[in-house]
């Protein structure tokens, strides 16, 4: 049950990434100070995207997902 939840929590916190990098630029006109949180999220997801790299937060949910017993997949998020 506990690895389930963090497979879960690990789930939506790279959800809550991907959301914000791809969007995050839309906070810069009310927070301006957040570009130095925005850019290198943007870079990060970038780069993994163009690289054809998985993010590491897959297989640690993968980690969870089996620890739980239940199935990991393969490939990315």
């Amino acid at each position: 049950m506990l690895y389930a939840a963090a497979a879960g929590l690990v789930v939506f916190l790279h959800f809550l990434f991907v959301i914000f990098a791809v969007f995050g630029s839309l906070l810069l006109f009310r927070f301006p100070r957040i570009c130095f949180l925005h850019i290198p999220a943007l870079i990060w997801a970038a780069w993994i995207e163009l690289s054809g790299r998985i993010c590491p937060l897959t297989p640690l949910e993968n980690y969870f997902r089996m620890r739980a017993g239940d199935a990991a997949y393969t490939g990315s998020f």
